[in-house]
């Protein structure tokens, strides 16, 4: 573009401003390169981890021409990418020559002659291995890189394996601590085995990134399970056509070409096009939400330095007017800095953020933490586009300094009394109406969207927020003349820089409008995170005491030659330690438990065990005559406890009574043990809930219940229950709540096995409960623990809620007080700078440095501290709107029970309180700290 007239003269005038005044542009230049920095890498990181269409056949199928999964018993219905989902309908044609049960290498053969390519299967392996005192579990990717399969794995170092009993450690695998090469002592399922390590690789996962497998293997090394799917190799592509031929088969295809150039919409089954929803693109919301933001923030960042480099400029600029220069070519000075600074910083931060967004994705392990799984990409539209808006940004941060010059007192300037004019009533109505309406359409729009459980309203949102903070600003001047008005008991220094604030506005408002933008999105930050927080601690449930280990098997129950097993492995361990089963009042459904079994076609009688709470009948207990309403997440009335229980902790969980009896005393009842010992059980009641006991007892009923596993409508519970039988059961009663619910084992109601065998009712071990009498178990212990444990054997060591928002919360803490502190020391700097003359007056009358560093201490905290302040109160709002889509939806962790539909609202105020006064003291220290030398005490005109 060729500039002519005032706007060429003021662009080269610009240039040079630029290079001579260079710490004043580089701060100009990271406040607006750093925002645009992070929203380019923000996008094109969202880019990268969004894998879909052809991305994701190097990951699926390598050089293969399509990937064929594992068939289901019915037919498939999937758009062009299966990866958006997938439907069935009727019975899957039979596959000509499939081995029933097989494995996909069994069926390898049978694949290839249905494709009429060739087929080579591939699948995934749990493995497991001992090494440095811990139990690894791995994962293994079974693929014969012979047949000439590439680009799901590249070779890093050494030969691919040739025969069975060599593997390739991947990337993953080293980082596990497996080693490059040597010999591998591995166990698949129930056997031992040795491999050879003949090099390392890269394996991609099927979206696109690192995969999690740790080893590639040639074939299976323990006994092949179905699952899995066939990489196809073949000269001629599958077609569209051909997919949907062997969806019929019920097989999932992935096709290379179909990736590449799906067929249009009106191709499709209707059912597949309403799948695929070819039209769906969230990135110009997202590129409409994150340019407004960038626009509001990097304008608010930017401001004050325009500001008081404009008020700096004043004289010259005055000094071009006395002589001639209108005022469009005094405006035009200004906004040609900005228009170079910004151009210049706009391109470098979308740099910035580019690079390293490329940088990550060069790193695996990074790339995995910032969800980058997919080949590198750059929306060049996005860049483009936030790369303009930073540019606008700029030009609008020194619109409104440039629009002041049109009302210039060029003989006050030229006397060094310039002020600000009275500050407009008119701008501090539409600021608090701007504010108000803004504030109250936030939390309008998060309540609906809460409300409706939607997404919707981006734009809407990202409006009311801009229009809040905007109308917030517009209230900075009348705040300053007021403070300034009533400051008349504070300190002389801090009077001074109140009334020195108040006059000069043009250059205070932008810093405190900086500053102000800062503490408010930290604001809106913690309240939303620390909301989110409170829920997801008030909601969760702890499934055993503090300390104690969970020791589960992945059959779903432990006999009892397991159980003595177990023990004696624990106590070579540790000497001492105690081991509980744990189980629950079961069904009789011996099926559902073991692998591999096939569900029963035919009517069946299974056991039913409940309690009976007062005023139900034992049949409601199974079929509740008052279900749930649709859409709320709330248990039936009468199905509390047993078997046909709802809710969290709904199963009896049974144990022994010395366990029981331990975990009374952690309650403060141990007194109740000799009532556990001599048939009672333990009931907890949850707060709110109406007692499940009447005068001591507690009322259970069994029967024998007929399921028929074809039925379409709902039982007739008369037909359904036979040999109904309801006890009464001695019972101890114990508040149950989110500190107790560990004792109760996550459960609602314990009683022991020889109780349960007392009353007919039928019982399986689930799991073991292990502590240390010495105190809770280390996660030491624990790996050692595993390390001896067989690898069907899983421990979990109860550690109650954890949390990383702590640490989360330091770090943005941290960031934003760097960021505040050069706002206001960049601010002060400039504005000390401004009044040099005034210092060097007061150097000539006797003031010492100590009077000075005072002043600029109070300059510094009065502009920090007004900013923090309306920050804190600003930030509050879209920190509650953000609340309610978090928290609105909360559930009682204990029975499941919807609690309310009002947000959980959780207000740091000490962090906010110690970060709006700490940060101010700080910035005044560093501001006192700057001021070393002597002015020049030169002559001043009156």
């Amino acid at each position: 573009m060729r500039f002519t007239g005032s706007w060429a003269v003021a662009l080269r005038m610009a240039r040079r401003d630029v290079r001579r005044h260079k710490g004043r542009s580089a701060l100009i230049l990271v406040m607006v390169a750093l925002p645009t920095a992070l929203l380019t890498f923000a996008m094109v990181a969202a880019s990268t981890s969004q894998v879909s269409g052809a991305e994701v056949i190097p990951g699926r199928m390598g050089n293969g021409v399509a990937m064929v999964e594992y068939p289901q018993p019915q037919q498939v219905l999937h758009p062009p990418d299966p990866g958006i989902g997938s439907s069935s309908r009727g019975d899957a044609t039979p596959i000509p020559g499939w081995v029933e049960g097989g494995s996909v290498f069994d069926n390898a053969d049978a694949m290839s002659r249905l494709t009429g390519a060739r087929a080579v299967p591939l699948t995934e392996e749990s493995l497991t291995t001992r090494r440095d005192g811990r139990r690894l579990d791995l994962q293994s990717l079974s693929l014969d890189l012979r047949t000439g399969v590439t680009d799901k794995v590249t070779l890093v170092d050494g030969r691919i394996p040739e025969r069975a009993g060599e593997v390739l450690v991947t990337t993953m695998g080293l980082e596990r601590g497996l080693p490059a090469s040597g010999t591998l002592g591995l166990r698949a399922g129930d056997k031992d085995v040795d491999v050879t390590v003949v090099g390392t690789a890269r394996v991609l996962s099927e979206f696109g990134g690192r995969s999690w497998n740790h080893l590639v293997t040639p074939q299976p090394l323990g006994e092949a399970s179905a699952g899995g799917g066939w990489i196809l190799l073949d000269n001629d592509p599958v077609g569209w056509d051909e997919v949907t031929a062997l969806n019929k088969f019920g097989l999932t295809v992935w096709s290379a070409e179909v990736l590449r150039d799906p067929p249009p919409a009106s191709a499709l089954d209707p059912e597949i096009a309403s799948m695929a929803d070819f039209d769906r693109d969230r990135m110009g919301t997202f590129l409409a939400i994150g340019g407004a933001l960038l626009l509001v923030i990097t304008t608010l960042l930017v401001g004050p330095a325009f500001a008081v480099s404009a008020a700096r400029q004043r004289r010259a600029l005055a000094l071009s007017a006395s002589n001639g220069a209108t005022t469009g070519q005094l405006r035009h000075t200004v906004l040609a800095q900005a228009l170079v600074l910004g151009s210049m910083a706009a391109a470098i931060g979308a740099a910035l953020g580019v690079g390293a967004a490329w940088g990550l994705a060069q790193n695996d392990r990074l790339s995995e933490t910032f969800g980058m799984s997919g080949p590198f990409e750059i929306p060049l539209l996005g860049v483009l586009a936030t790369t303009l808006v930073a540019m606008t940004s700029a030009v609008i941060a020194a619109l409104l300094p440039a629009r002041r010059l049109g009302r210039l007192d060029i003989i006050g300037v030229m006397k060094g009394q310039s002020v600000s004019p009275r500050p407009s009533v008119a701008v501090l109505v539409v600021g608090a109406v701007m504010a108000g309406l803004g504030g109250f359409a936030l939390i309008s729009l998060a309540r609906s969207q809460a409300a409706s459980g939607t997404d919707g309203g981006q734009i809407g949102t990202v409006a009311a927020a801009i229009a809040l903070v905007v109308g917030a600003v517009m209230l900075a001047p009348m705040i300053l003349v007021g403070l300034a008005r009533v400051s008349s008991r504070l300190p002389v220094s801090l009077r001074m820089a109140t009334r020195d604030a108040g006059r000069q506005r043009a250059r205070s408002v932008p810093a405190i409008a900086a500053i102000l933008a800062g503490v408010a999105v930290l604001t809106m930050v913690l309240i939303a995170s620390g909301s989110d927080e409170e829920q997801s601690r008030r909601e969760y449930t702890a499934q055993n005491l503090e300390g104690d280990t969970s020791v589960h098997h992945e059959s779903g129950g432990i006999d009892a030659d397991t159980i003595a097993s177990i023990t004696d492995g624990f106590r070579s361990v540790r000497p001492g330690l105690v081991v509980a089963p744990v189980g629950e009042v079961d069904t009789g459904d011996s099926w559902m438990y073991t692998a591999n079994a096939t569900p029963p076609t035919k009517p069946y009688d299974t056991t039913t065990v409940n309690v009976v709470p007062p005023g139900c009948t034992p049949e409601a207990t199974v079929y509740d005559a008052t279900p749930p309403t649709r859409g709320e997440m709330k248990p039936a009335s009468c199905q509390v406890l047993g078997t046909n229980g709802m809710g969290n902790g709904a199963q009896i969980t049974v144990t022994t009574a010395d366990e029981i009896s331990r975990r009374l005393a952690t309650l403060g009842r141990e007194d109740d043990a000799a009532a556990v010992r001599k048939g009672a059980v333990v009931v907890g009641r949850p707060e709110g809930q109406p007692s499940l006991l009447t005068r001591g007892t507690v009322t259970v009923m069994s029967a024998s219940l007929r399921i028929d596993p074809q039925a379409t409508t709902e039982p007739d519970p008369a037909t359904a229950l036979t040999k109904v039988r309801t006890v009464e059961v001695p019972a101890i009663e114990v508040p149950l709540d989110r500190s107790t619910i560990g004792a109760m084992l996550g459960a609602r109601m314990l009683t022991t096995p020889e109780s349960a065998s007392s009353h007919g009712w039928p019982t399986r071990t689930t799991r073991l409960t292990v502590h240390d009498p010495a105190g809770p178990m280390s996660q030491d212990l624990t790996d050692r623990l595993g390390f001896g444990s067989d690898d069907a054997v899983y421990l979990y060591t109860e550690r109650g809620f954890q949390s990383d928002v702590g640490r989360i919360v330091a770090v943005l803490v941290g960031l934003f007080v760097l960021l505040l502190l050069v706002i206001t020391l960049t601010s002060t700097a400039l504005t000390l700078a401004e009044q040099e003359n005034d210092q060097a007056t007061l150097a000539a009358l006797g003031s010492g440095r100590g009077t000075r560093r005072v002043m600029a201490a109070a300059q510094a905290f009065t502009l920090c501290i007004i900013g923090a302040v309306l920050g804190v109160a600003v930030g509050i709002v879209p920190g509650i709107a953000l609340a309610y889509p978090l928290t609105a939806q909360s559930w009682d962790a204990i029975t499941g029970e919807q609690l309310r539909s009002d947000p959980i609202l959780v207000f740091p105020w000490l962090v906010l309180a110690g970060f709006a006064v700490a940060v101010p003291v700080v910035a005044a220290g560093l501001a006192a700290a700057g001021i070393r030398k002597a002015p020049d005490a030169t002559h001043r005109t009156a």
